[in-house]
């Protein structure tokens, strides 16, 4: 089994500037939970997921005011597709194999 069998092929890029809430947006259009954080000028990735979010709503933070580059989780785990990985449990989910 492969890492690419548990990849997304849907991946949403922000930019560390994006309002909270344009980010959102740009994620529920996609209807995905997260979005790759990409800043040319700055120091490489990260990532704003729906938890990231929530954090910031939930303690009453303003959507509208506050921005990516304060909220993503700058520290990342990378695979390549072609990387072997053990098989979990819920692996056979997506094709209905369990």
């Amino acid at each position: 089994m492969q890492v690419r069998e548990g990849m997304s092929t849907e991946v949403l890029t922000i930019g560390p500037d994006h309002t909270m809430r344009a980010a959102c947006r740009a994620m529920a259009a996609r209807r995905v939970g997260a979005a790759v954080v990409n800043d040319p000028d700055g120091e490489g990735v990260g990532i704003l997921t729906e938890r990231d979010v929530l954090a910031s709503v939930g303690s009453g933070q303003d959507p509208d005011v506050e921005r990516v580059r304060d909220h993503l989780t700058d520290t990342l785990v990378y695979a390549a597709p072609t990387w072997s990985r053990p098989p979990t449990p819920w692996s056979g989910a997506a094709s209905g194999t369990w």
